[in-house]
């Protein structure tokens, strides 16, 4: 007498199959996510408040790096350590303001959750990350708007209220 208690149905073994590679392809997207984004990550993770700076600007209003104070500077710190789960894509900007440093791998461009990389041998890579710390930008967003304010009323200009 046979045994077939030991017998998947043809369905089921196919189903495991195809569960299995789809898990293979989900990883291994991620992974190669991962290894891109490494860069990225090592150039974000080397931003500090001494970080050279270049200037923030909303036009006609331009707040150079001496301008930006400590505390926007420390608000700039623990918003981009607070980005994570970042996915490369390459929508553009949604406007406001951004702010750009120098990190030993390249230039770095931050626009709210939006981070955009030129390396030092020219590539780029943009990213877009789905958890940032909101409260530190809402912080960020108001100090870096009383700075737009503050030196749109010192050239005489008025800038338009949100």
């Amino acid at each position: 007498m046979k045994n077939s208690s030991n017998r998947t149905p043809p369905l089921f073994r196919g189903l495991v199959i195809v569960a299995g590679f789809l898990l293979l392809i989900w990883g291994g997207f991620h992974l190669w996510q991962w290894h891109k984004l490494r860069p990225l990550r090592d150039a974000l993770d080397s931003f500090t408040t001494e970080s050279t700076m270049e200037p923030i600007s909303i036009y006609p209003v331009t707040i150079q790096p001496q301008q930006i104070t400590p505390k926007a500077r420390e608000l700039m710190v623990r918003f981009v350590k607070s980005l994570d789960s970042p996915l490369i894509e390459n929508q553009s900007f949604g406007g406001g303001w951004t702010f750009h440093y120098t990190a030993p791998q390249g230039q770095v461009s931050v626009n709210g959750n939006i981070v955009v990389f030129v390396m030092n041998d020219g590539s780029r890579l943009q990213a877009r990350f789905s958890r940032s710390d909101k409260e530190v930008y809402k912080q960020l967003d108001e100090e870096i708007g009383r700075l737009f304010d503050e030196e749109a009323e010192r050239q005489g200009l008025e800038l338009e209220s949100k």
